[in-house]
């Protein structure tokens, strides 16, 4: 019966979310607290999507997480260069893709820079800068790994597993 009312409580506030949010083109990743449909977000002037995600705009500690929407703190990323800001946001997706690997999310990430045509070598470089001075928190790899990790992924071409 508690896990009834659990339910009917978030479906509720799922439903709130939804309403209070206008329908608009596209939603400029300034606005904290604001659900972005699928295909309508851009983040530093770029348009992201992660297949059927929603992404909720809102304040915590962090840049990112996942789990059934992408979620992304806008004051801790906006002073990050733009394809750092993309890579997170990708790397988000690929958790919703691939599960909890963090390894196969920074891979997801590269990769699909790479083919959208925005991340070479010198951008993955400047992206493993910030990494390192920004650490790594308790669940990525420490800085220097997760970068050699992401030199593999980028010259790798092929599919991303979740192993």
């Amino acid at each position: 019966m508690r896990s009834a009312a659990r339910f009917s409580v978030g479906l509720a506030l799922c439903l709130t979310l939804l309403a209070a949010t206008p329908q608009q083109d596209e939603a400029a990743a300034i606005d904290q607290g604001k659900l972005v449909q699928p295909g309508r977000l851009v983040v530093a002037g770029r348009r992201l999507s992660c297949g059927g995600t929603a992404t909720l705009l809102r304040d915590f500690e962090g840049f990112a997480v996942s789990s059934t929407v992408i979620m992304l703190n806008m004051q801790a990323l906006k002073d990050l260069p733009r394809p750092v800001q993309w890579l997170i946001y990708y790397h988000e997706c690929g958790h919703i893709l691939f599960g909890p690997s963090e390894t196969a999310a920074d891979c997801y990430a590269v990769r699909r820079a790479r083919r959208e045509g925005w991340l070479n070598q010198q951008a993955l470089e400047d992206i493993c800068a910030v990494f390192n001075i920004a650490g790594h928190g308790p669940v990525h790899p420490d800085p220097e790994d997760r970068c050699n990790q992401l030199r593999q992924c980028f010259a790798k071409k092929g599919t991303v597993t979740s192993r």
